[in-house]
C-alpha cells in the first residue's frame, strides 16, 4: 500500500480577495452591515445571507469578499 497525501486546497487562492467576516447578534451584524454601506465600503446586497454560528446561541455571521486592487 502506498502513501498518498491529500493535497489541501487553499481557502482563498486569489491573494487579491479579502474575506470580511462579521460575527455577533443578529441586530449587531445588521447594524454593522448598514454602517459599512453608509460609509461606502460595500452594498448591503454584497454580503452573504446571515447564518447562525454553530454551537453559539444567538450568534450569527455574514461574509463579504472584497477584491483589493
Amino acid at each position: 500500500m502506498t502513501y498518498n497525501p491529500i493535497s489541501l486546497q487553499p481557502i482563498n487562492p486569489d491573494p487579491r480577495i479579502l474575506p470580511l467576516l462579521v460575527i455577533g447578534t443578529a441586530d449587531n451584524v445588521r447594524a454593522h452591515i448598514l454602517r459599512q454601506h453608509s460609509l461606502g465600503v460595500a452594498e448591503v446586497g454584497s454580503w452573504s445571507k446571515m447564518i447562525p454560528v454553530p454551537n453559539c446561541p444567538d450568534k450569527f455571521m455574514c461574509i463579504l469578499n472584497r477584491i483589493m486592487a
